[in-house]
């Protein structure tokens, strides 16, 4: 895509929407990861081990497992990664593996739903928290204080990355640390 748009082929509206397309996508699949882990673990189906991960409950049946987990609601929401921690809080013991992430990968992820909510909600109250919250004092070009200029910004660490690539990096990475 970035080709696409060195080449004039695409404009910049189209190769913007290919960006937040693609990390609304990744972190849609991080949310998906873990309600599937979380229900996988507080049904049984997968152990991590006693001493690691202990269910604080036990549904007769899969069914009766959702009824408990929805609570009346359509779907559970797991961002921000606190609602993952209070109701991991709630069905598991000391809420792990959930509660034993750094505090390094909980502003991590906070990053990353504060940028999904910027490009998902489009409100004034969205924009001002991408500003504030992960801009911060970062010295930008102007067309890298957008959600997806800043996801297309290239990184000067090691090979040369661009943002969305280490955000999606980290959620895969974070991802592994809770199974």
């Amino acid at each position: 895509m970035e080709f696409l748009y060195s080449t004039k082929n695409i404009v910049l509206r189209d190769l913007d929407t290919v960006y937040e397309a693609l990390f609304l996508r990744t972190v849609t699949g991080f949310e998906v990861f873990i309600e599937e882990h979380f229900i996988a673990i507080v049904s049984g189906r997968e152990k991590l081990g006693k001493r690691r991960v202990s269910v604080r409950m036990n549904a007769t049946s899969a069914g009766a497992l959702m009824d408990i987990l929805l609570q009346g609601d359509a779907y559970m929401t797991w961002l921000p990664f606190a609602k993952t921690e209070k109701r991991a809080q709630i069905y598991l013991k000391d809420g792990k593996p959930f509660s034993e992430l750094s505090d390094g990968d909980r502003s991590m992820i906070r990053s990353i739903t504060i940028i999904r909510n910027a490009i998902a909600h489009r409100s004034s109250h969205a924009a001002q928290e991408f500003s504030r919250v992960v801009i911060g004092s970062q010295h930008l070009l102007p067309t890298e204080k957008t959600p997806a200029g800043f996801l297309r910004s290239q990184v000067r660490t090691g090979p040369t990355r661009n943002r969305f690539e280490i955000y999606a990096g980290e959620l895969a990475r974070i991802a592994m640390a809770l199974c």
